[in-house]
């Protein structure tokens, strides 16, 4: 085979590796940061009392809303 052509490949090879490795670390980077928003989120949400909501303004403009407890905590009526 022809140098050249050897060159050509081996470069290509390394370019496709690197470009491979570059989107599963950006990836992964990705999943652990909103492992993380997720842990702090749900530790603001175990520190509020019965009844109480929240609201969760995300990056993409969408809002999450969460209500602590059922509505039967907030009324009274639990089965306890």
């Amino acid at each position: 085979m022809d140098a050249i052509a050897v060159t050509s490949l081996i470069a290509g090879v390394i370019a496709c590796g690197g470009r491979a490795l570059y989107v599963w670390l950006r990836g992964r980077a990705a999943i652990q940061i909103a492992q993380l928003n997720d842990h702090g989120l749900t530790r603001r949400v175990r520190a509020l009392p019965p009844g109480s909501r929240l609201t969760e303004q995300r990056a993409d403009h969408s809002e999450v809303v969460i209500e602590v407890g059922s509505s039967a905590d907030r009324r009274g009526g639990g089965d306890d």
